[in-house]
């Protein structure tokens, strides 16, 4: 049972406008055949005398069945207006008598009110004056077959312009509300429209973002790695720079070994409170690592001895005599000796020798 609605629900076109149309033609269709159906044994007993009832119903459901067909192959349009104009044209039929009998001409107008209002739902809004056209012939003919005098007796006048007035007013009716609905579903499918064509451009702005942050996130991944070598490499490069520091600073104040038990630190340049420093920390370090019982630095290449200097001197002379060396002080040139003792400097704990040679010797 499901396959078969399933089957009844799907209409073979792309407009979804007509989708639905058909959808309501099958539905509608089928419920007329179920009417016609039910409906056979009540008109078999009601007019016994005459066939055409039942020829009428049996014509319905044949052309209720190719509405069906129509709609599901995509011919909604078609299939509608066969569907409408059917209903007309057997409610018509059934209403066609004699003279003697005017009960279905007098109701007939009641009837054909339902093929305006199925217009309104499985056609376009402009198809409903067609079938207003159609049901007012409809309606003339039948009074002419009838013979119903057209407007001439009070009754009939009044039945007549009661029966125009309700096809017209249902007519208008069923237009604005199907113009009305055509309307919304024309506004919806553009807003769908327009969804559906933001959703895509925001797809291709998703797209395009992502490759956008994948680039930047690539170039920001090799600017992170650029930024590391040169880390490393100037990490590499103050590393070297600190060795080569050390090593001048090293050279600046050399400690040679002259003997087993000596060190000889000859002194070039102007001493300033750094190479102090390192001189201070070059001797003591030789003098734990060699345990020299000697140590001579010459300052024949200082240029000046002031009081600060003096007092660096005076400082590793201390520090090497409580480690057990003797420190001697060589190369004291006659301007620096001046210099010396008009500053006051006492260097008479400390041994001196006017050359390297004759210390050594």
């Amino acid at each position: 049972m499901q396959r078969i609605f399933t089957w009844l629900w799907h209409i073979q076109n792309a407009d979804e406008n007509k989708q639905r149309r058909g959808r309501i033609i099958v539905v509608l269709a089928l419920l007329m055949i179920l009417v016609t159906v039910l409906s056979l044994p009540l008109v078999s007993v009601v007019t016994p005398q005459s066939a055409l009832p039942v020829l009428v119903n049996v014509m319905g459901v044949i052309i209720y069945t190719i509405v069906i067909a129509l709609t599901k192959v995509g011919l909604v349009d078609w299939s509608g207006s066969v569907f409408v104009l059917a209903i007309t044209s057997l409610v018509l039929a059934s209403s066609l008598g004699g003279p003697e009998d005017r009960t279905t001409t007098y109701t007939s107008p009641f009837f054909l009110i339902f093929p305006l209002l199925i217009a309104g739902m499985v056609l376009r809004p402009f198809w409903v004056w067609l079938v207003l056209l159609f049901n007012v012939s409809g309606l003339f003919t039948i009074w002419w077959a009838a013979g119903v005098p057209l407007f001439s007796g009070e009754f009939e006048r009044a039945l007549q312009i009661a029966a125009l007035f309700l096809q017209v007013s249902t007519a208008v009716f069923t237009f604005i509300g199907g113009q009305i609905t055509d309307t919304i579903l024309r506004e919806a499918r553009q807003l769908r429209e327009e969804a559906r064509q933001s959703a895509a451009q925001l797809a291709t702005l998703n797209a395009t973002l992502e490759v956008q942050v994948s680039e930047r996130t690539a170039a920001l991944e090799q600017a992170i790695h650029e930024l590391e070598q040169r880390a490393a490499e100037q990490a590499r490069l103050l590393a070297e720079n600190e060795q080569q520091r050390q090593v001048i600073r090293e050279l600046s104040v050399p400690v040679l070994p002259v003997r087993e038990t000596a060190l000889v630190m000859p002194l070039v340049g102007a001493l300033d409170t750094a190479r102090l420093a390192d001189m201070q920390q070059q001797a003591l370090e030789q003098i734990a690592r060699t345990n020299a019982r000697d140590l001579f630095i010459d300052v024949t290449g200082v240029p000046v001895i002031d009081t600060q200097v003096a007092r660096g001197l005076i400082q590793v002379v201390e520090a090497a005599r409580l480690m057990g060396t003797r420190v001697t002080l060589v190369g004291i040139r006659p301007e620096v000796a001046q210099t010396l003792v008009a500053l006051g400097i006492d260097l008479r704990t400390i041994r001196t020798f006017g050359t390297l040679q004759s210390a050594l010797g």
